[in-house]
């Protein structure tokens, strides 16, 4: 789900000022000792990510946004603030149970749950609808590193290719315009930051694009947090439940 650019803004009400990537990946030191397995190291945290529920930040040039993520219960709730209309908000929150699939937003549905109809859904996206996860798509990020190495305890720096990275558009950390506007050479050299937990799970993410098309370079950053974390999940399946309205469809198309 390309929420981001799915609709003229994706909102949210939750404000990323003194917390997040940049307070985890602050105060590097240079004490620690280049590990030839940092690469696979951070793979493995990316994917750690899958096991359990977590929550997100994340703040690129033109937009923050936060959220939460159950994969194994089918549980998506997203909020972001920013976009190209500015300061307009938007939630958007996913639910479903075999079959069914149940979407409330605000104010695409009035912040009430409606039913959605899969039929409606591309089926390129279906499974993205079935199976929730990272938004920033870390582990496939990752299979862009061509040079990674410990920077301290926990913290790793490196080298991204994008042009080895599977849909890297589909990250929300990713302007695919400003990705199409980098030069070969630009492409395949981002330097990125990342944070990994004592139970080697990622805790943050951050890198820049280059400056390119006579735009400034584009620094994007995810934080991860609240890993396991039982999230409430009670929603009515059963009952009176309206159809999602189109402009839901239009987002899931996306």
């Amino acid at each position: 789900m390309r929420l981001r650019s799915a609709v003229p803004v994706l909102a949210l009400v939750l404000s990323l000022t003194g917390c997040g990537v940049a307070r985890d990946l602050a105060d590097d030191r240079a004490d620690a000792s280049p590990t030839p397995n940092s690469a696979e190291a951070l793979r493995q945290a990316a994917e750690a990510l899958h096991r359990a529920p977590y929550t997100f930040q994340f703040r690129t040039h033109d937009t923050i946004g936060a959220g939460a993520v159950d994969g194994s219960d089918g549980w998506l709730r997203f909020r972001a603030v920013g976009g190209d209309a500015g300061k307009a908000r938007l939630t958007f929150e996913v639910l479903h149970r075999g079959g069914q699939h149940l979407v409330r937003s605000n104010p695409l549905t009035g912040d009430q749950w409606t039913r959605i109809d899969v039929r409606k859904v591309d089926p390129a996206r279906r499974a993205r609808l079935e199976r929730f996860g990272d938004p920033a798509h870390a582990t496939d990020l990752f299979v862009g590193i061509t040079s990674a190495e410990a920077s301290g305890t926990g913290r790793y720096r490196g080298t991204l290719d994008f042009s080895r990275v599977p849909d890297a558009d589909a990250s929300v950390l990713v302007d695919e315009k400003r990705l199409a506007a980098l030069t070969p050479q630009q492409r395949a050299a981002v330097p990125f930051e990342a944070t990994v937990d004592d139970r080697q799970r990622l805790l943050g993410l951050r890198f820049t694009l280059p400056a390119a098309g006579g735009e400034p370079e584009q620094p994007s950053e995810i934080s991860y947090s609240e890993h396991g974390f039982k999230p409430d999940l009670g929603a009515p399946f059963e009952g009176r439940i309206g159809p999602a309205p189109a402009a839901v469809y239009e987002v899931l198309n996306s």
